[in-house]
């Protein structure tokens, strides 16, 4: 029986039998590596793209910033903001009244007496007073102002004449209204008037004079019938030329 002479390995074969293991190791070995490396590669790359965008808006220097800020000497500074419990200031120094935060101070209208007569006749509401032309006992809405027939009777407040008319009792009549509901009257005129309704008129302009065109009051001295009316209810007109 012939014998054949056993075939060697070649030196490649021997050498990945013997040292394979070792090779496919270090081959995943790499292949982390290189894995590991592309992760934190791309990592960084977009914390620096992140970093770069932050970084995108221009930053002012020093030396900009000294030519952009005012000097510090400038005498044109900006006022401080005002706060919202501080009462405001007017150019003079003067303090405004805050009017949301406190009532406004308004001035008390012009007042004029009409005449500069005495008083002959009380406001009597509350109790009767003795009518010596119609003689007996009646409430009286108004005051009489003693004054000589022809004498010129004034607006006792600015406001716009509401009516002009002759009343059966009270003769000639003129009414004038003015704010907050008020209305004076002033009767016993003479028949010509000095203004019309609806004219504006200011405290002392003059509206008429003196006659003696009230019936219910011709036994009295020559006079103005002189009444006040706060929201249509007659009040005591001396209070209202008080102010």
């Amino acid at each position: 029986m012939q014998n054949h002479p056993e075939k060697q390995p070649s030196p490649i074969r021997k050498f990945l039998r013997e040292k394979g293991y070792y090779m496919v190791l270090a081959l995943c070995v790499l292949a982390v590596g290189v894995s590991g490396y592309l992760f934190v590669r791309t990592a960084a790359d977009q914390k620096s793209s992140l970093g770069d965008e932050s970084l995108s808006v221009p930053l002012t220097t020093a030396e900009d910033d000294d030519h952009e800020r005012p000097s510090s000497n400038s005498q044109e500074t900006s006022a401080p903001a005002a706060s919202a419990d501080a009462p405001a200031t007017d150019v003079s120094g003067s303090v405004s009244t805050d009017v949301a935060g406190e009532d406004a101070q308004v001035s008390a209208p012009v007042t004029v007496r009409p005449l500069s007569g005495d008083t002959i006749g009380a406001y009597a509401m509350d109790a009767l007073a003795y009518n010596a032309t119609t003689q007996d006992w009646r409430t009286h809405n108004g005051i009489d102002i003693a004054a000589a027939a022809g004498e010129e009777v004034l607006a006792a407040r600015d406001g716009v004449v509401g009516a002009v008319y002759e009343d059966d009792a009270f003769g000639t009549t003129v009414v004038v209204d003015h704010d907050g509901g008020y209305a004076t009257h002033y009767a016993n005129l003479s028949a010509e008037t000095a203004v019309s309704v609806g004219q504006e008129v200011s405290a002392g302009d003059v509206l008429g004079v003196v006659g003696d065109t009230a019936t219910v009051e011709l036994a009295q001295d020559s006079h103005l019938h002189f009444a006040v009316f706060h929201n249509q209810q007659p009040m005591d007109p001396e209070q209202f030329l008080l102010g």
